[in-house]
């Protein structure tokens, strides 16, 4: 039976009915989905609040004060809109409201009132209100397997439908059908959607970013990877853009500060919204991943960073325009590179083929050729990669042939979006001297990729383009390339359509055979970034032999990096005068603070001999903790949650053996890292003298 939206009244019901008491939390598969939590399973863990008030939606409850920021997750922790995500999530928005002299990204940003908050572009939130489970209705009816292409999209017609209808009951919600499981479970999203995200305050580059790529996927960690933004509305609390008339929003609930020390051992819970799991498919396609997307992703992400940092060398104004790309870049590496570690050294690879071999014995001869036929699509995703994957790259990365597709498509699509906005909105970031390199690299990948056989002609439109002040104009070699690469991209685009839908066909009865296999009657989706909720320990570990990583760090381990004089380890000037001078001295005399907290790097060892003895300990303030939550990408920024439902720190990162969590999690070395709260708090009161948040913030926090 169809379940209707929920309501504060409807959640008894609904969780006995979607959670059954038999449905015991697993720790392998621990990204719940909100119809599968199970509020036993919580209670026996050490929740200690109701459990009815996860899914509440009352000024109690947890789900109306969680929201998905841009890619990453985040809450809000005041009733005025005030809401806190991380420092990467905050990135791009704090470099595009930078410049070489107000330079927020490295000097810090801090609004002493309300007009001071600058619009945060680029950045619109989400808050789930409500969902149901329409798997009967997208189901119902589709086009046999033997057809998967027009099952597929037909299924695909079926979901956006079932949107427009639900968006006729609300015209100010935003829908979203969500597949859980392709081909087997669905359910609708109801968001409410806000546009107008303001920067409130922003740590120092120096705080956090602290550790930069040296530290990235690394523990210990002393990041202060935080960042305060405000959700803004029109007067009657509508959603819409920046207007100087906006309101701050409130909210119908926040998280309120723990009012308790965090220790090791204690019971902590996360919701946020993941982004992408790949724990229901088969061995073939972590071989994929193995043997094509990780290293040839890795190699030329490596190769582009070298290229943008040298570019961002160049001036202050390039290094803020690279800055966001360059992060993104050397976030994604790092983390492939640790996944292909980590598909070596451990057994992930073989449980799969395991598992794979259990289904495969209980398969009938149709279900056998069926599997067949699912591993030779991922085998035909493998033969396809290098020039699928160069091509993406190459589209995602080079503005030329960008601009030179779209102008194809203009040709053929008249009525299409406007070339000139598409210009002017790129135009920014159009540099000719990157783009020869880019295409150079990228063309000598796959003979396909280059849109003629002759080098010389190449070469010589290749030296025309670097003295190009503008995108090229769409005629002679320009358009008959980029029609070119128009066709090759909507063949691509074609070939992994239909490899899609026949893999989105096979992979309901592999995962019903695997299921039977290894005695699973109910599974917990793969994460596809919608609401989930994960809950354990906080935990050190044993990455090797005879080591030990603690659960926290602390403002002692930050200074003992930073003396080491390596450029990923800079020292904020206030932090340092907030440990070494008295309250009276911490105000400074010859900064200039409005706005930008004038922050600058200072020198570790000078600084740290000037003076003999802190007045406050930096053993006694923890910066970041560990934990063994199950989490991935789309968790930044996630609220971790002591077991009263009170905020104790922000989701950030995972340590380095944790990156395979997208394939699977284990007890050993899944550990994830959150920055304590405390460390935020310290920082307002003491750094950036912030008694107007700390006021504004639950009066538990003050």
């Amino acid at each position: 039976m169809k379940k209707s939206f929920l309501a504060p009244a409807a959640f008894g019901f609904l969780w006995m009915a979607l959670a059954p008491q038999s449905l015991v939390a697993r720790p392998d598969e621990g990204m719940f989905p909100p119809t599968a939590i199970n509020r036993d399973a919580l209670a026996k863990a050490g929740l200690r609040m109701d459990p009815e008030r996860i899914l509440s939606l009352s000024d109690s409850g947890l789900l109306p004060a969680l929201v998905r920021v841009g890619g990453c997750s985040g809450a809000f922790v005041s009733a005025q809109g005030l809401l806190m995500t991380n420092h990467h999530c905050a990135f791009d928005a704090v470099a595009t409201a930078s410049t070489p002299q107000n330079n927020h990204l490295q000097n810090g940003f801090y609004a002493k009132d309300f007009r001071e908050e600058i619009p945060a572009k680029g950045l619109s939130l989400r808050i789930t209100v409500g969902f149901e489970d329409c798997s009967p209705a997208v189901l119902a009816d589709l086009p046999g397997n033997d057809r998967p292409v027009d099952r597929q999209k037909a299924l695909k017609e079926r979901m956006s439908r079932i949107e427009k209808e639900a968006a006729l009951v609300d015209t100010t919600l935003t829908y979203e059908v969500s597949e859980m499981f392709p081909g087997k479970s669905y359910l609708l999203f109801r968001y409410r959607t806000l546009r107008d995200l303001r920067l409130v305050y922003v740590p120092s580059r120096a705080i956090g970013e602290f550790g930069g790529e040296s530290d990235n996927w690394v523990w210990p960690r002393h990041t202060g990877d935080y960042t305060f933004l405000r959700a803004y509305t029109g007067p009657n609390g509508e959603s819409r853009t920046y207007h100087p008339d906006n309101i701050p929003l409130v909210p119908t609930a926040f998280l309120p500060l723990a009012s308790r020390p965090l220790q090791e051992e204690d019971f902590v819970m996360i919701m946020g919204y993941p982004g992408r799991t790949f724990r229901h498919y088969p061995a073939s396609y972590l071989r994929y991943q193995q043997e094509k997307l990780l290293p040839l992703t890795r190699t030329n992400f490596d190769w582009l960073i070298q290229l943008l940092e040298t570019q961002s060398r160049l001036s202050t104004a390039e290094a803020l325009l690279w800055s966001s790309r360059i992060k993104s870049l050397g976030n994604t590496t790092k983390n492939y590179r640790g996944k292909s570690q980590g598909l070596q050294r451990t057994p992930i690879l073989e449980q799969f083929e395991t598992k794979d071999r259990m289904a495969r014995s209980l398969a009938n001869v149709e279900q056998r050729r069926q599997l067949d036929q699912l591993d030779s699509l991922y085998g035909v995703l493998s033969q396809h990669a290098d020039l699928h994957l160069n091509f993406q790259h190459l589209l995602s990365q080079s503005r030329t042939v960008q601009w030179l597709i779209k102008s194809a498509e203009n040709q053929s699509k008249p009525d299409g979006p406007g070339l000139e906005a598409w210009a002017s909105a790129n135009r920014p970031s159009w540099r000719p001297e990157l783009e020869v390199q880019v295409l150079r690299y990228f063309v000598a990948k796959h003979p396909e990729l280059q849109p003629t056989p002759q080098p010389k002609a190449w070469e010589a439109w290749l030296e025309r383009l670097g003295t190009t002040k503008d995108f090229p104009t769409f005629k002679g070699k320009n358009a008959e390339w980029g029609a070119y690469w128009w066709s090759l991209s909507q063949r691509i685009k074609k070939d992994q359509a239909d490899w899609s839908a026949r893999i989105n066909t096979l992979l309901p009865i592999f995962l019903d055979l695997r299921l039977r296999a290894t005695g699973q009657e109910q599974f917990v989706p793969d994460a596809n970034g919608t609401l989930r909720l994960t809950y354990g320990r906080v935990q050190g570990y044993r990455p090797d032999d005879a080591v030990y990583h603690e659960p926290f760090t602390h403002l002692s381990g930050l200074f003992q990096k930073a003396a080491s004089g390596h450029p990923d380890y800079p020292l904020d000037s206030a932090l340092w005068r907030a440990i070494h001078s008295s309250k009276e001295m911490q105000a400074p005399v010859t900064e200039n603070r409005f706005g930008d907290l004038g922050l600058q790097a200072v020198s570790a060892e000078a600084d740290q001999t000037r003076v003999k003895k802190p007045l406050e300990s930096p053993d006694a303030i923890p910066v970041a903790f560990l934990y063994n939550l199950d989490t991935t990408g789309g968790n930044s920024g996630s609220p971790v949650m002591n077991a009263d439902g009170e905020l104790v720190g922000l989701n950030f990162d995972r340590a380095f053996g944790a990156t395979i969590n997208d394939f699977a999690w284990n007890k050993d070395y899944s550990r994830s890292i959150g920055v304590d709260i405390r460390f935020v708090l310290w920082n307002l009161r003491h750094v950036v003298q912030g008694d107007r948040l700390l006021q504004e913030l639950s009066p538990k926090n003050r």
